[in-house]
């Protein structure tokens, strides 16, 4: 029996240093709804030609009525590539991708490639649900994104959803900012991506910030 709706709040912001916000988000505004829901949160390669096309392609491949998440990566995935095949001076764009579908049970999916980041906190507890796919000893380079690769090895994960829980989604932009601790503490305060993406820019990142806090609350 579904008695569950979702409240959501997100932001995504160019930062201070960055001219262009090569982030994207999806739904692009915050609020609420009954489930079932989807949302994903990506980062398009800083320093590669088009990463702002790259990742507003992955998060528009959301609009589906496809309920498998890998699927919709993978769609996703061939999307950013064909765009390259037939814009000459795009090789070499890509974005990180981290979505998630919650049914109408509250049974989430997470679909995962590269280093963005979906923690659940349940039960005071905030687990980190997937795994920064960085190289050994190189933050900033990636082992695989969207765009870079025709097979993808992406992390899928499922998690029970029950009332009260808290699914966080962010960027590297933003967690790079503040550590896991005052995360949960915020996230137990009940903030919005809003404030914490405001609180990001404050210090100055050097990266674009982007986030989505969702609420798993009763009707």
């Amino acid at each position: 029996m579904n008695n569950l709706k979702i409240i959501w709040s997100v932001r995504t912001e160019c930062g201070p240093y960055r001219e262009v916000n090569e982030d994207a988000v999806f739904p692009k505004t915050s609020g609420s709804k009954d489930l079932p829901f989807r949302a994903a949160i990506c980062d398009g390669l800083g320093g590669h030609v088009n990463g702002e096309i790259a990742s507003k392609i992955a998060t528009d491949s959301m609009e589906t009525e496809e309920s498998n998440v890998s699927i919709i990566i993978n769609n996703a995935n061939v999307k950013i590539t064909d765009y390259q095949k037939e814009n000459s001076g795009s090789n070499g764009m890509g974005t990180t991708m981290t979505a998630i579908i919650i049914d109408d049970n509250g049974l989430m999916q997470v679909g995962h490639v590269g280093d963005s980041r979906c923690y659940v906190l349940s039960n005071r507890i905030m687990v980190k649900l997937t795994e920064d796919q960085n190289v050994p000893g190189y933050q900033n380079v990636l082992e695989q994104a969207l765009g870079t690769k025709d097979k993808l090895n992406i992390q899928k994960v499922d998690f029970q959803l029950s009332k009260g829980d808290v699914v966080f989604l962010c960027t590297d932009g933003l967690y790079n900012e503040f550590g896991e601790e005052y995360l949960k503490k915020k996230l137990q305060e009940g903030t919005s991506a809003d404030t914490l993406v405001g609180e990001a820019l404050s210090q100055k990142p050097k990266d674009n910030v982007s986030a989505m806090v969702i609420n798993v609350m009763s009707k």
